[in-house]
C-alpha cells in the first residue's frame, strides 16, 4: 500500500520531529489539503514540534498562504543566505580591497611628494657646446601652466624680453638639469604618480559604474512582479 505523502509537501517527521511519521498519523493531516485554496486573508492553524530543553513540546502556529509556503521551502529547500552564497565574503574582500586602495592613494599623495599635473610630461634633449653634447630634462605642459622662472620675471619687468609683456607670464617648460639630478627623478617620479592615481580612479568609476547597474538590476522591478511575467511566459509541457 502507497505511503500517503502530505498533501501540501511538509515532511511531516520533520515538522513534528518524529522519525517515522507519516502523513496518515499527523495531526496537520486534515489542514494541509486546504492552504492551496485559501485566500489572500485567510489563516489556518498549523501543528508543530520544538526542542526546549531536551524536552519535544507541540505548538501550533496561525499562517496564511504565503508563509506556509515559506515555512515549507525554509525547511526542505535548502535556504541559503548572503554567507551561504558567498556575497558577504565577496563584500568583505571588496571593503578590503578599498581599505588597501585607500592606503596607496595616501602613500601617493604623501606631503613630501610631488605629483604632476594632467598633460605635463618629462622630456630629454640634447644641448650642444663647444666641448661637447650633454643630455638635459625638462618637464613640458600643453598649455602654460608653470609661474615663470624669478630671473625671467624680472628681466619681464625690467623689460629685457623682446614681447615686453606688462605682466609675468605663465611658461610651458621647467628645466629638470641632468639625468640623475633630483629635480629630474622627483619630477618624473611626480608624472608616475599621477599617472598611477589617474589609473586608480579610472579603475574606481569602471567599478561604480558597475556596482550601480547590478544595484539597479537587483532592486528593480519587484522581484514579484518578475517572477509572475516569467510564470505567464514559461510553454506548456509536452502531455500537460
Amino acid at each position: 500500500m502507497p505511503i500517503r505523502m502530505c498533501a501540501y509537501g511538509f515532511s511531516c517527521a520533520s515538522m513534528m520531529m518524529a522519525p517515522g511519521l507519516t502523513a496518515e498519523d499527523c495531526p496537520n493531516k486534515n489542514i494541509c489539503g486546504t492552504i492551496r485554496q485559501l485566500t489572500e486573508e485567510d489563516r489556518v492553524e498549523l501543528h508543530y514540534a520544538r526542542i526546549e530543553n531536551n524536552v519535544r513540546t507541540i505548538d501550533t502556529i496561525i499562517t496564511n498562504r504565503r508563509d506556509a509556503a515559506l515555512y515549507l521551502l525554509s525547511t526542505r529547500a535548502c535556504p541559503q543566505t548572503p554567507a551561504s552564497l558567498g556575497v558577504t565574503a565577496t563584500l568583505a574582500r571588496l571593503c578590503s580591497t578599498l581599505s588597501l586602495i585607500e592606503e596607496t592613494i595616501a602613500q601617493l599623495s604623501s606631503e613630501d611628494s610631488y605629483i604632476a599635473p594632467i598633460g605635463v610630461e618629462a622630456h630629454r634633449y640634447l644641448v650642444k657646446r663647444p666641448y661637447g653634447i650633454y643630455q638635459y630634462n625638462k618637464l613640458t605642459s600643453r598649455e602654460a601652466i608653470f609661474p615663470p622662472q624669478e630671473r625671467e620675471a624680472e628681466s619681464v619687468r625690467r623689460g629685457s624680453l623682446a614681447m615686453q609683456p606688462t605682466q609675468e607670464e605663465s611658461v610651458k617648460v621647467i628645466h629638470l638639469s641632468s639625468d640623475y639630478d633630483s629635480r629630474n627623478f622627483e619630477g618624473r617620479a611626480g608624472i608616475e604618480r599621477r599617472n598611477r592615481l589617474l589609473a586608480i580612479d579610472t579603475a574606481l568609476n569602471a567599478a561604480e559604474a558597475l556596482l550601480n547597474r547590478a544595484i539597479e538590476a537587483a532592486a528593480n522591478p519587484p522581484v514579484n512582479e518578475v517572477v509572475a511575467e516569467k510564470i505567464a511566459r514559461i510553454p506548456l509541457e509536452d502531455g500537460v
